[in-house]
Order: C-alpha cells, then sequence, then structure tokens
C-alpha cells in the first residue's frame, strides 16, 4: 500500500515535470503577471510614488520597509511573499514606496540626498 503511493507520487513528480517544460514559456508569463498586479495593488495603495522624491515610475519603485528590517522580513518569507503579505494584512502603516535610489540612499547612508537639498 506504502509502495503504491510512493510509486504515484513519483509519476506525479514525473508528470508535473515534463508538462512543465512543455508550457514553461506561458506558464512563466502567467507568473509575471500575476506579480505584476501584486505589485501594482501595493504601489497604488500607498500612493503610486515615491514618498520621499515623488518618483512615479513603476520600474524605479520598491516596498520599503520605515523601521528597517526587510532584508530579515525577505529571509523569513521570500522575496515574492512579502508582498502577499502586506495584502493579507491590509497593507500595514510600516510599509511605504520609495524609488530604489532613495531606498538605497537609506540603507547606505542613513539618509536620503533628496532630504538634505531641502
Amino acid at each position: 500500500m506504502a509502495k503504491d503511493r510512493e510509486i504515484e507520487k513519483r509519476d506525479r513528480r514525473i508528470y508535473l515535470k515534463e508538462y512543465y517544460y512543455k508550457n514553461r514559456k506561458r506558464l512563466l508569463g502567467n507568473s509575471r503577471r500575476y506579480h505584476l498586479k501584486i505589485r501594482m495593488t501595493i504601489i497604488e495603495h500607498y500612493g503610486g510614488k515615491c514618498a520621499c522624491c515623488s518618483e512615479d515610475r513603476i520600474e524605479f519603485l520598491v516596498l520599503d520597509h520605515i523601521n528597517g528590517g526587510g532584508g530579515k522580513e525577505r529571509r523569513l518569507l521570500g522575496s515574492r511573499q512579502v508582498y502577499l503579505y502586506v495584502i493579507k494584512n491590509k497593507f500595514p502603516d510600516r510599509y511605504r514606496i520609495l524609488c530604489h535610489n532613495c531606498n538605497a540612499a537609506l540603507k547606505f547612508y542613513g539618509y536620503c540626498p533628496h532630504k538634505k537639498e531641502i
């Protein structure tokens, strides 16, 4: 009985692997569209632009953890799972949208150059 289940599991794994390789292009496209939709939902909810410099080009925007800890959270949940976590928890206040430049400056220098210019 247990041996039959093992054979079924192995056969299923083989089938799924073959299915994936036959349909890889379509499956990856679906995955990209789904992730983009989730990302856009979050960006729109948090204002649709960088909270520091008002950059609004989607390609440059990222989810920022206001009090830090983003790396730890990504390691714990997984990079794409952070977005789902934010939606599931009804968009907590500890996140905001920043552009890559502002986000990197805050991480490496502790301040954003845009704030220094003011």
